[in-house]
């Protein structure tokens, strides 16, 4: 089997997995149906893969990068922060609830190894927004007297509270948006 060839079908493992991991859940993932799904026998899969914890450690990272990074794209100093916070926003309530259900309830549950390894890439991620608000405050575009840090931690803390709550994804939605506008218009980004 040529090299390109591993990659690919690792890149369809991994896409496969992570399509049954949206659709049914973590429990959902069964290793025989995701060799069936991938036209392959279980033993080349786990060569391919490693373990099941490989496997989920990489979707989890995956799931992150494709909903948390595509949503902090616009936190540029270069940026406006207005333009920014909105494009966030938009970004943030199209993408990223759903993946961070799994994450949050399913698969940090499971493997709590893993929720480390995502929340080291996560603060990195939020070391690089707090940066640019600090930037944008420097510049006046952000109300001095604020606390940026306070403010996304804050954030995230209610960000987590209401992922994990009962509430429907309509409703999380509505209060997250309520409570990232708040803080936004707080910080004099209006919005």
């Amino acid at each position: 089997m040529a090299k390109i060839d591993k990659v690919e079908i690792k890149e369809r493992v991994n896409q496969v997995a992570m399509d049954m991991i949206l659709k049914f859940g973590l429990r959902g993932l069964n290793m025989v149906e995701l060799a069936d799904g991938c036209g392959l026998a279980k033993a080349t899969l786990y060569k391919i893969i490693g373990t099941k914890e490989d496997l989920v450690r990489e979707i989890s990272i995956e799931i992150f990068n494709v909903n948390i990074i595509k949503t902090l794209y616009p936190f540029k100093p270069e940026n406006d922060p207005i333009e920014a916070s909105r494009e966030f926003l938009n970004n943030y309530f199209n993408y990223a609830i759903q993946g961070q259900k799994i994450l949050l309830l399913q698969i940090f549950k499971e493997y709590p190894l893993i929720e480390k390894s995502v929340n080291e890439y996560f603060d990195v991620e939020m070391q690089k927004v707090i940066s640019c608000y600090k930037i944008w405050q420097e510049r006046k575009l952000v109300r001095e007297d604020v606390n940026v840090e306070y403010c996304i931690e804050v954030l995230h803390v209610l960000n987590d509270h209401y992922i994990i709550s009962d509430y429907s994804d309509e409703e999380i939605i509505k209060r997250l948006q309520s409570a990232f506008r708040c803080t936004f218009i707080g910080m004099g980004i209006p919005l």
